[in-house]
């Protein structure tokens, strides 16, 4: 089945004109507007439009598509730096980055050819993902199998994007089947039309994501919209070794951290070198303390940066091609561990570092103006998410003292 394009000859065209100039370029050259999108995001509260078909039109959406859907199809470390450019700029659009690429490209694992080429042959496909609980009243968590496709009433929190999405995929886990009492055994992708956006999301941190709730009302999903219920298990298709990193949905989160660690690093040696603290004769760049804490930074941010992307190189290079060219499907446990390890490590140390910022700023980094207290903010919110949360200390801790690890630890659970 498998072509060289997948999609229109003008979609290819697009991303190889585009492709001409490297990412970083032209985040760079977005700049201005994606820090714009960020203070328009705070107000509403999600990404505003004009600014997602902006970053469409730039290819941060498709970056970590394979060549053939008209993606760039970027490994793990270039998929990083582009995250951690625009989350260095804004957190909420860094988030926005990562999510939409991360789950376009997650969601073509399993998924057949042809409802993935049905999907991006709009160069505007945007997929998000409501997998958390409801928050307030909802239809459920329901699915029922009706003839050859399956009938949903459902409502799933953190569905960042949503607003600017034109499909929604839904993991099988996370339903229950009316007829069994277990996970329905499908996943589902549906188009915008087909579901709702409930206004859930009113945060501090990351507060410009738009991570509403999604609910499906007896929402149906024909059979060519279904996915295997193991939706996100390795690619048996796609050479790229992204696309069997179980990691994928972790280094994204990660390289979010990252990004605002460097934004706040950035603000911060900027602020010193104008800012008097009141009672003092000098500036804050002239104060040791000042200047061991930015040392201290710098190194926290740079050694949990390459702890990051050292082991995402280990692991993507250990698994290879295909296994039918002689890579592994799935990696050995000692390429695993010390990804996902170092993917929380990065969220917990640069949440410290920016506290540390934002305390040795003073009171200019609690002023609603000052980007340090967005950047605080972003970086809490961060370290929270489940994936990179502090609880894979312990987790991963159990192994090195002789428990077993858990089943099914190397498989993605959710987006």
């Amino acid at each position: 089945w498998r072509q060289t394009e997948m999609v229109r000859a003008e979609i290819i065209e697009r991303q190889k004109e585009i492709s001409k100039t490297p990412p970083l370029d032209r985040i760079a050259a977005m700049k201005e507007s994606l820090a714009a999108a960020g203070d328009e995001a705070q107000k509403l509260r999600h990404l505003p439009a004009w600014a997602s078909k902006d970053m469409a039109d730039q290819g941060l959406y498709r970056f970590a598509l394979p060549s053939e859907l008209g993606g760039e199809n970027l490994r793990a470390r270039e998929q990083i730096e582009i995250i951690e450019a625009v989350s260095a700029i804004d957190g909420s659009v860094g988030w926005c980055t990562q999510i939409s690429s991360e789950i376009n490209a997650l969601v073509i694992r399993r998924m057949d050819p042809t409802l993935a080429e049905k999907i991006f042959d709009d160069w505007d496909a945007l997929v998000c993902s409501g997998h958390g609980p409801a928050n307030g009243p909802s239809p459920g968590r329901s699915a029922q199998q009706d003839g050859e496709g399956w009938r949903l009433n459902y409502q799933g929190s953190f569905a960042s994007g949503c607003q600017n999405a034109n499909w929604n995929y839904l993991m099988g886990a996370m339903t229950i089947d009316e007829t069994t009492g277990q996970p329905a055994q499908a996943s589902f992708m549906i188009p915008r039309d087909e579901f709702e956006i409930i206004d859930t999301w009113d945060t501090a941190g990351m507060r410009g994501s738009g991570s509403h709730d999604v609910r499906m009302t007896h929402c149906y999903v024909p059979p060519e919209h279904l996915l295997p219920f193991r939706s996100l298990a390795p690619s048996k298709i796609w050479a790229n070794p992204t696309y069997r990193n179980p990691t994928h949905a972790v280094y994204n989160k990660a390289a979010v951290a990252l990004g605002v660690c460097r934004g706040a690093i950035d603000t911060f040696i900027e602020l010193a070198q104008e800012k008097t603290p009141w009672g003092s004769t000098s500036n804050l760049k002239d104060q040791p303390q000042v200047q061991y804490r930015i040392g201290e930074a710098q190194a926290t941010l740079m050694a949990a940066r390459a702890f990051v992307m050292e082991t995402q190189d280990r692991l993507e290079e250990h698994l290879g091609p295909l296994p039918e060219d002689g890579g592994r499907l799935s990696p050995d446990w000692e390429y695993f561990w010390p990804a996902l390890l170092a993917c929380a490590h990065a969220a917990q140390s640069t949440r410290k570092v920016v506290g540390m910022i934002n305390n040795t700023a003073g009171t200019t980094g609690s002023r609603m103006d000052s980007p340090l207290e967005r950047q605080l903010r972003d970086a809490q919110q961060a370290a929270n998410h489940a994936l990179i949360s502090y609880r894979h200390y312990e987790d991963l801790g159990k192994t090195f003292v002789g428990y077993d690890r858990p089943a099914g630890s190397m498989e993605l659970s959710r987006a």
